[in-house]
C-alpha cells in the first residue's frame, strides 16, 4: 500500500521518468511530484515501470507508470493513493504474472510531518519556492520543553518572545514582527486572537506540545487561507491525527510519554490513543499533565534585577498545565472526508515581583488561570475530477484568563479577560493539463470575528463618585472586529524547470465598539456670591468722587469630579494585495525562486478601543485614536532550495534552504501621545501610525546533511531593522518617539543567531548521541521609553541529547540543556527574566 498525501497532490506537474525498475521509478516519481517516498528493501523487486513523459497530475502519472504491471491503485478524498492493490476483487489474491509489492509509503505535501531535513523537517519544505519552515514531530518528541515556545528557538528567522516570561502564553516573532496579529497564530487552522496589555508582549497563544504533530511556519503572507489580516506570516500548530497513532494494518494504536528531570522539571506526561471503528470511521483521544516548578537560573553570570528573583530562583516561573484532545475522522464516501476536533488547554500559573516603589518592597503576586478551548471541523471533497479539490473549515476558539492580584496597593480584585473567535474558510483547486503546460487555480475565501470582553468582578467607585470599573480594563478593552478575505491564485508550469504563480486577495475589516475617556479633574459652578456695591466717602467734608470698589459676585464650585466622555468607534476599510512567485529548476537538485507580496493588517481590538489608565488609581491616561490607519507591507524575497540524495554514500541526503528578504512597512502602529478632541486638556497615550517607512532585511539559512551514521545541520539568521522613529498626531504635530512621547517598547531581533546541531547513530541506529550550540548576538532595541529593560548582551548555550530504542515501540530519551550553566536572558525578552540554568531530563516513549 502506498499513501500519497498533501495539498498539492492534484496539481499537474512535468514528469520525465524513463522505464526502469519500479522501485527507482517510484523514487523519481516522488521527487518530480514533490512527494516524500519511503521504500522498504524488497519493494517492487523484479517489476519494471513504464516511461512517463509530459505534464500530468500525480494520479495520471502513476496510472501510466503502473500500466500492465499488475499493480493497481485508487485515490481517496484525503488525497491518499492506495497502491499495490491487486486487480482482483479479493484483496489478497495474487495477480498472475505480477509480483506482490511490500508495504510502501509515499507521503508529502503539507501533510508530511517528518523527512530528511534539519531536525527531521519534511522534504516538501526544500521543494517549496517560499520562505517556510516546519518543526517536525521528530523534533517535538526529541526536545522536552518547559513550554511550547521552546520549540521555536532554532527556526531560522523565528523567535518566541519572553518579555512576559512568567506567563506561558506564546508570542511569536518572525523577522522582527510580533503581537497585534501581525503574525497569524493558529491551532489546526483556528485563529488564536487573544491579547492582554503588558509592558512586554501582548499576544498569547496557549498550546501544549503533547498533542502537536507539527508546526507550520510561513514567514510572509500568501494568497490563500491563513493570511487574512496578517502582516508578516503565520504559525499553525497542527495536532495529532489517527494515522499518527495507528500502525498500518492495525485497528487501534496509541502512545504514552513520560518526562522528568532536574531544576524543577517535575513531571510532563501524556497518553493518546486512536481506534478505527470501521474502514470509514476513527476516533482519537488524549490527556496530558505538566507540573513545572520555579527554576534556578545559571550560576555563571549575573542578572541585574532584585525584583524578580529570590536567591537564584526566578519568581513564579513554574506552571501547571492540563490538556486534552478529542477527534473524530469519517470517510463519509469515497470522495468526502469529515473531521471534527476539540483541543483544550488549562494552564495555572502566577506572575509578580517585589514592588520597591508602591508596595515598600513587598511581594506582589497575581494568581492566573487560562482555559483555551479550540473547536474545529473540516470537510474535504475530492471526486474523480481535476476541477474539484474542495476544503471547507469552520472553527470556534474561546480563551478565558482569570486573574486575582494580591499584595499591591493598587489591587482591584479579580478580573476576567475573554476572547472568542468564530471563523471559517472554503477553497477549491481546479487543475488543467493543457498543451502549453500544467495550470492550476486555487480560489476561495476566509472570514473570522473577534469578540473581546474584559470584566471586573469587583469594581471601584471613588469618593467623588467617579466609577473606575470601566477604565481599569481599558488597556485590554472590549470590542468586536470582523475580517473577510477573498483570494485567487494561479500556478502555471509550462516546462519541468519553470513555475510561475500569481495571486490576488482582498482583505476587508470592520471594528466596532465603545471606549470611555476621562478628562482632567474639574469642578462645576453651581452658583455665585451676592457681591457688594461700591462705597463712596461723603462729600462734604470729602471731595466728591472718592469711592471704594465693591466686590463682584464670586463663583461657587461644586465638588471636584472627572468628566467622562463615552466614545463610539466604528471603522472599516480594505485593500487589494497581489503576490507573484517565479521558480526555476535548472538542475534536478536546485530550485532558485523569487517572490513579491503585499500585506495589510487592520488595527486589533486593543489598538482600536484603548482607554483608561496604567494603574488602578489612574483613569485618564489612555484614549483611542480616531485617525488610526491599518499597517501595509511590501516584501521581496530571493531564495534557493537544494535537495540531493546519494552524494557520498547510497543513503545520504543533503537539504538546504536559503531565503533573503527585504520588507517595507508604512503606517507601522506603536504607542504615542495625542490630544483627544473632546477633552483637549493634555496628552493621552494612544496607538499611532509611525511616519515614514519601517525597513527590515535579512537572510535565513537552514541546512542538513544526513548519512544515517552521522548527521550535521543548523540554521543562520541575520537581520537588520530600521524602525521609523516619529509619528504625527491627529493635530498634525510630528513627534520623535524617543522624546518621551512614544512607544513603551518595540521588540527587535538580535542581528545574528547561529545554531549548529550534530550527532551520530550507533548500534544499527538504535542509539543516537547529539550536541547543539546556539550563539546569539546582543539585542539593542532602538525605540521605546522602556528599551533599557530589553537591551541584553549576547550569549552562547550548549546542549547535549540522545536516545536509545529498546525496540520499535519503546524509546528512552535524555538531554542536558544549558550544559555550562550560563546565566543569560533569552533574546527578544527582558533582561530581568533569565532562562533556566543547567537542566537534565529523561523521557520514556512507548507506543502500542
Amino acid at each position: 500500500m502506498v499513501q500519497v498525501q498533501g495539498g498539492d497532490a492534484a496539481a499537474p506537474r512535468n514528469f520525465n521518468i524513463p522505464a526502469q525498475p519500479l522501485g527507482l521509478a517510484l523514487n523519481a516519481f516522488g521527487r518530480q511530484a514533490g512527494l516524500q517516498v519511503t521504500l522498504s528493501a524488497a519493494t517492487s523487486r523484479g517489476l519494471t515501470s513504464n516511461a512517463v513523459n509530459g505534464t500530468f497530475t500525480p494520479e495520471q502519472a502513476l496510472s501510466l507508470m503502473l500500466r500492465n504491471t499488475g499493480v493497481t491503485f485508487r485515490v481517496t478524498a484525503d488525497r491518499t493513493a492506495i497502491i499495490g492493490a491487486t486487480a482482483s476483487p479479493a484483496p489478497d489474491a495474487a495477480v498472475p504474472g505480477a509480483i506482490q509489492l511490500d508495504t510502501l509509503e509515499v507521503s508529502g505535501g503539507r501533510n508530511a510531518i517528518s523527512g530528511s531535513g534539519y531536525k527531521g523537517t519534511p522534504d516538501w519544505v526544500y521543494q517549496a519556492p517560499a520562505a517556510v519552515s516546519v518543526i517536525s514531530r521528530e523534533a517535538i518528541e526529541s526536545s522536552p520543553t518547559r513550554n511550547a515556545r521552546d520549540l521555536l528557538d532554532n527556526v531560522a528567522g523565528v523567535y518566541a518572545n519572553r518579555s512576559e516570561a512568567q506567563n506561558p502564553g506564546i508570542s511569536v516573532n518572525i523577522r522582527g514582527l510580533q503581537d497585534q496579529d501581525r503574525i497569524a497564530t493558529m491551532i489546526d487552522g483556528a485563529r488564536q486572537s487573544f491579547q492582554r496589555s503588558a509592558h512586554g508582549a501582548t499576544q498569547r497563544t496557549y498550546v501544549d506540545t503533547a498533542f502537536v504533530r507539527a508546526v507550520d511556519i510561513e514567514k510572509s503572507t500568501t494568497s490563500g487561507v491563513g493570511s487574512a489580516g496578517a502582516l508578516g506570516g503565520s504559525v499553525n500548530f497542527r495536532t495529532l491525527l489517527a494515522e499518527d497513532l495507528i500502525a498500518p494494518g492495525k485497528q487501534y494504536g496509541g502512545q504514552v510519554n513520560v518526562t522528568t528531570g532536574t531544576n524543577q522539571f517535575n513531571f510532563d506526561g501524556s497518553t493518546a490513543a486512536a481506534v478505527r471503528l470501521s474502514d470509514r470511521f476513527s476516533v482519537l483521544g488524549g490527556i496530558s499533565y505538566k507540573n513545572i516548578g520555579a527554576y534556578d537560573i545559571g550560576k555563571n553570570g549575573t542578572i541585574n534585577s532584585a525584583a524578580t528573583y529570590a536567591g537564584d530562583v526566578l519568581l513564579f516561573s513554574g506552571q501547571e498545565v492540563r490538556s486534552s484532545i478529542l477527534k473524530a475522522e469519517a470517510q463519509a464516501t469515497e470522495d468526502v472526508k469529515v473531521t471534527l476536533g476539540w483541543v483544550r488547554n488549562d494552564s495555572r500559573f502566577n506572575t509578580g515581583n517585589y514592588d520597591f516603589v508602591l508596595s515598600n518592597g513587598n511581594l506582589v503576586k497575581a494568581t492566573e488561570g487560562v482555559v483555551n478551548n479550540t473547536y474545529t471541523s473540516a470537510l474535504d471533497w475530492k471526486p474523480d475530477s481535476e476541477l474539484i479539490d474542495l476544503k471547507a473549515r469552520f472553527y470556534y476558539n474561546n480563551l478565558r484568563n482569570n486573574r486575582v492580584e494580591q499584595g499591591s496597593v493598587l489591587s482591584t480584585g479579580p478580573s476576567n479577560y475573554v476572547m472568542g473567535t468564530l471563523g471559517g474558510s472554503v477553497e477549491n483547486t481546479s487543475s488543467f493539463a493543457t498543451g502549453l503546460g500544467g495550470l492550476a487555480f486555487n480560489y476561495g475565501m476566509e472570514a473570522f470575528n473577534d469578540d473581546g470582553k474584559t470584566m471586573l468582578t469587583r469594581g471601584f467607585v471613588a469618593a467623588d463618585g467617579t466609577d473606575y470599573s470601566s477604565t481599569l480594563s481599558g488597556g485590554t478593552p472590549s470590542g468586536k472586529r470582523d475580517i473577510v478575505s477573498g483570494f485567487g491564485n494561479a500556478k502555471y508550469t509550462p516546462t519541468d524547470w519553470l513555475t510561475i504563480s500569481g495571486g490576488l486577495r482582498y482583505d476587508w475589516y470592520h471594528a466596532v465598539g465603545s471606549a470611555v475617556v476621562y478628562g482632567s479633574p474639574t469642578r462645576d459652578i453651581i452658583g455665585y456670591t451676592p457681591g457688594t456695591p461700591p462705597t463712596c466717602l461723603p462729600s462734604p467734608p470729602f471731595p466728591p468722587g472718592i469711592c471704594f470698589p465693591g466686590t463682584a459676585p464670586q463663583p461657587i464650585y461644586g465638588p471636584e469630579y472627572t468628566p467622562r466622555y463615552d466614545t463610539h468607534v466604528d471603522k472599516s476599510g480594505g485593500a487589494l494585495l497581489p503576490s507573484v512567485t517565479i521558480a526555476v529548476k535548472p538542475f534536478e537538485w536546485l530550485q532558485p525562486f523569487v517572490k513579491y507580496s503585499k500585506s495589510y493588517r487592520p488595527p486589533t481590538i486593543m489598538e482600536s478601543f484603548l482607554n483608561g489608565g496604567h494603574d488602578g488609581n489612574s483613569i485618564n491616561e489612555y484614549a483611542p485614536n480616531p485617525a488610526l490607519r491599518p499597517e501595509r507591507g511590501e516584501t521581496y524575497e530571493l531564495g534557493a532550495n537544494v535537495s540531493s540524495n546519494g552524494i557520498l554514500t547510497e543513503r545520504d541526503t543533503f537539504r538546504f534552504k536559503a531565503v533573503g528578504f527585504y520588507r517595507e512597512i508604512v503606517d507601522y502602529i506603536s504607542l504615542g501621545k495625542i490630544r483627544y478632541a473632546q477633552s483637549n486638556t493634555f496628552n493621552y497615550t494612544s496607538y499611532v501610525n509611525l511616519d515614514g517607512i519601517t525597513r527590515m532585511k535579512g537572510i535565513e539559512v537552514e541546512a542538513n546533511y544526513d548519512a544515517r551514521f552521522l548527521y550535521i545541520g543548523g540554521t543562520i539568521t541575520r537581520i537588520d531593522t530600521e524602525f521609523a522613529d516619529s509619528f504625527t498626531s491627529p493635530s498634525g504635530r510630528s513627534t520623535p518617539i524617543n522624546s518621551g512621547q512614544g512607544a513603551a517598547i518595540i521588540f527587535e531581533q538580535p542581528k545574528l543567531r547561529v545554531t549548529l546541531d550534530a550527532g551520530v547513530r550507533l548500534f544499527e541506529e538504535r542509539l543516537t548521541l547529539g550536541a547543539r550550540v546556539t550563539d546569539v548576538s546582543k539585542t539593542e532595541p532602538a525605540l521605546g521609553s522602556l528599551r533599557s529593560g530589553y537591551d541584553m548582551p549576547g550569549y552562547r548555550v550548549y546542549d547535549i541529547y540522545g536516545s536509545y530504542a529498546f525496540d520499535p515501540m519503546t524509546k528512552l530519551r535524555f538531554a542536558v540543556t544549558n550544559l555550562t550553566d550560563v546565566a543569560y536572558a533569552p533574546a527578544v525578552g527582558a533582561n530581568f527574566y533569565a532562562a533556566p540554568g543547567r537542566t537534565a531530563t529523561v523521557s520514556l516513549n512507548y507506543k502500542f
